[in-house]
């Protein structure tokens, strides 16, 4: 039997028929791609969208941490610098009781074995050796026999005490004593009867109603300024009844006539001549001293009345070792080095016209006379330190 075989049909038509052909399942995996493609595409919007927002959120909680602080800075300083010193007490409490508070909380923490290591020498060791001596240190507070007391005391009378006794041995006047302890001319002192003793050369006043600084000076003839500083009273304004204060250098108000009380000098080191007289000229252009200089008081104080402001001079030349705010009392405060050991301090100023390291000449201004700090008046407190030791001013002032 005879078989015909047809040509196959052209190569064109059979590629088309190829190309055509898909197998199964291919457009499904294609499709899987493109949608896992479009997922990851829209996951990473997302987290670049969200990353963009918690940058921005940080930087406006930088920014508005920026401004808090400068607002809180800004804050304190004028209520340090306007409230003329009252807050410096308080700040010093609160700073002390943030150490105290910090140590007693973590000191445990750094006394630990991670920080300290600590070992036990064997005794047998140190009993063969001579170049260790095994000693239990103890700390000792030396109490200098001199210092000056800022208190009252109560002095028990003994066998044969007289109050001209009593007066001598603690350096405080028989009339100071009758006054203080309300003894009268012809009292006499009995065994065992209590005697309060000043802690200085003056009196000891309780405030009563209606007493004011000024009205208490005036009674005693006193500046207010040295009341003050002594009692360390840093609002003048308010006194509390009941308060104890000590007059120092003080006299007996009327009618008891009496002699001065007179000032107590301590004996300290001798005053360096080498700065003659009139190495330092007058400081200011008003010559009213309100208070002078002594033992409890360690410099010149040149007062104005109230609504002038006279300028401040540098009574040598030398350089600007401090320009700011003493939070101890001073205020606004100027310190001028003049070598060979001199220094000068100018303090409750109410404006500053030099800088830290400046250097300045003798008569130049350095600022405005005022009432800054622990102050009762507009006034310069005036000081010349020599080696650190203060020096009377009109030592050196013509």
């Amino acid at each position: 039997m005879l078989f015909t075989i047809k040509s196959p049909k052209s190569e064109r038509v059979f590629l088309q028929y190829f190309n055509g052909f898909r197998p199964k399942g291919k457009n499904k995996i294609e499709k899987y791609f493109k949608i896992s493609a479009s997922f990851l595409k829209a996951l990473n919007k997302y987290f670049i969208k969200k990353i963009a927002q918690f940058l921005r959120l940080i930087g406006y909680l930088f920014l508005y941490t920026d401004k808090g602080i400068r607002y809180f800075k800004r804050l304190v300083v004028q209520k340090l610098i306007w409230s003329r010193g009252r807050l410096g007490r308080t700040v010093a409490t609160a700073t002390v009781m943030s150490v105290a508070f910090f140590v007693f909380l973590f000191g445990k923490v750094f006394n630990s074995s991670r920080f300290v290591n600590s070992q036990e020498i064997n005794p047998i060791y140190l009993a063969n050796v001579t170049d260790i001596i095994p000693q239990r240190n103890t700390a000792l507070t030396v109490i200098p026999e001199n210092r000056q007391r800022t208190e009252p005391i109560v002095y028990v009378v003994e066998g044969g005490d007289t109050l001209s006794d009593i007066g001598n041995k603690f350096k405080i006047s028989i009339d100071a004593l009758r006054y203080v302890n309300n003894l009268s001319d012809l009292a006499y002192l009995k065994v065992g009867q209590e005697v309060v003793i000043p802690p200085v050369a003056g009196l000891i006043h309780k405030v009563a109603s209606g007493d004011s600084l000024q009205s208490i000076a005036t009674k005693y003839d006193v500046p207010s300024q040295a009341i003050a500083d002594f009692n360390y009273i840093l609002d003048t304004s308010k006194l509390a009844v009941g308060t104890e204060l000590v007059i120092p250098g003080a006299k007996v108000p009327e009618p008891v006539v009496i002699p001065t009380v007179p000032a107590i000098i301590r004996p300290g080191p001798a005053v360096d001549t080498s700065a003659s007289k009139g190495w330092c000229m007058w400081p200011t252009t008003v010559r009213i001293i309100s208070q002078y200089f002594s033992w409890y008081h360690n410099g010149l104080d040149i007062a104005t009345p109230w609504g002038s402001s006279p300028p401040l001079f540098a009574c040598a030349g030398g350089t600007v070792t401090r320009a700011g705010w003493d939070p101890w009392g001073l205020g606004l405060h100027v310190r001028i080095d003049h070598g060979n050991g001199y220094e000068t301090v100018y303090g409750h100023m109410s404006r500053i016209d030099v800088s830290y390291g400046e250097r300045v000449s003798k008569g130049e201004s350095i600022g405005i006379m005022g009432s800054t700090g622990r102050s009762t008046g507009p006034h310069v407190h005036f000081t010349i330190n020599y080696k650190g030791t203060p020096q009377n001013p009109l030592n050196y002032i013509n």
